[in-house]
């Protein structure tokens, strides 16, 4: 079961968000309700933290619950990555999702230009014989 309310949306490329007390953070998706983020240390399901994000043009600063955490992935020269779901305590309009929310206009398909255009494909004696003979079987 979908358990997400709000839409979701790729943060921009040049946001640098950390995870108050002192832990950088990678935006991995947001909404207006929460937000997915990755960092290198393990985030305590339950604690209450801040999300500072800067983008080049606004600052956010949110007040946030730690709602899991996981182990993301392994590496023998990164080391240890997580992943951990955030809900914030009060919505936030991100203004780079503005632009995103109505979505991208889809042309209709008319179907083969012209009406009534178009051949159908020459079927061949042998081929048609072929398959009269097995079908008469």
């Amino acid at each position: 079961m979908d358990r997400r309310t709000d839409a979701r949306f790729l943060p921009p490329p040049a946001a640098r968000a950390t995870l108050r007390p002192g832990c950088l953070v990678v935006l991995v998706d947001v909404s207006a309700g929460g937000a997915l983020v990755e960092a290198d240390r393990p985030l305590r399901p339950g604690a209450r933290v801040h999300l500072q994000v800067a983008t080049s043009a606004r600052r956010y600063s949110i007040a946030a619950h730690v709602v899991r955490c996981m182990v993301w992935s392994l590496d023998p020269v990164d080391g240890v990555r997580y992943r951990g779901a955030l809900r914030f305590e009060h919505r936030i309009d991100w203004c780079w999702a503005e632009s995103t929310r109505p979505g991208n206009d889809v042309p209709e398909h008319g179907g083969p230009a012209g009406r009534g255009g178009g051949q159908h494909l020459p079927v061949s004696r042998a081929v048609g014989a072929g398959f009269r003979q097995k079908g008469g079987k």
